[in-house]
């Protein structure tokens, strides 16, 4: 791959356009491209193998409670960063991360990785400010979470969505990422008879259809103000 398209893929993560040129051209340097096609990236108990970036497709990261039921799912768009937890404490990544269809991958190895961090203070902290993001946005998630209610969660989910993944067309903006009602259920932590209501209120609305594994949102401007409304729970 061309490194100049690369990098631009690369740029789309805040952090990265946020490194010293130097950092960012040592990371283009001392990374190798991977691709994968509907199989599994990393399991929850693989060891550490370095860190990887989302260049373009799709991978979801899931996570499973002891039933072995999913607990959480996230769906990385290009640009992203993952396994950068496991690559600074040597613990197993603890969820799995799976390819959705033809995925390139940017990936630094273990041994560049720890060569890069050991060459400088600097280095470290740069990373370590990665995974400060990764914490803040888990902690903002949490709180809707826990605080808004499930309509106002999935106009938020539908909303990242849209703006990361979501393609034009005449009927709307569509958002084909193989998701099912039950992905969408576990992404806002509802069960599946409240997607299906809540799935039926934005149709009924005209804000937005669901056929088998996407979504049509119809009416933008809803979804949005649904997703920046108060709606939380008393």
């Amino acid at each position: 791959m061309n490194k100049s398209v690369l990098k631009a893929v690369l740029r789309k993560n805040k952090w990265f356009a946020s490194l010293p040129p130097s950092l960012a051209d040592d990371i283009l340097r001392l990374g190798r491209i991977r691709t994968a096609d509907d199989s599994l990236i990393y399991s929850a108990t693989d060891s550490r193998d370095g860190l990887l970036a989302l260049i373009s497709g799709q991978v979801r990261l899931t996570g499973f409670s002891r039933s072995g039921n999913p607990s959480f799912l996230l769906v990385s768009s290009p640009g992203s960063w993952i396994g950068l937890t496991s690559a600074l404490d040597g613990r197993a990544y603890g969820y799995d991360a799976f390819a959705i269809g033809k995925t390139v991958l940017f990936h630094l190895s273990q041994e560049r990785f720890d060569a890069l961090i050991n060459e400088s203070n600097a280095n470290y902290s740069a990373f370590v400010r990665l995974v400060c993001d990764h914490l803040r946005v888990s902690i903002q998630n949490l709180i809707i979470l826990r605080n808004r209610r499930p309509l106002h969660r999935l106009a938020q989910e539908l909303r990242r969505l849209a703006e990361r993944h979501g393609r034009q067309t005449k009927k709307g903006l569509v958002i084909d990422l193989r998701l099912s009602q039950e992905d969408l259920a576990v992404m806002i932590g509802v069960g599946r008879q409240t997607i299906n209501r809540l799935l039926r209120s934005l149709e009924q609305d005209g804000i937005a259809t669901t056929k088998y594994a996407s979504v049509t949102i119809h009416n933008l401007p809803a979804i949005e103000r649904l997703s920046s409304s108060d709606g939380v729970d008393s």
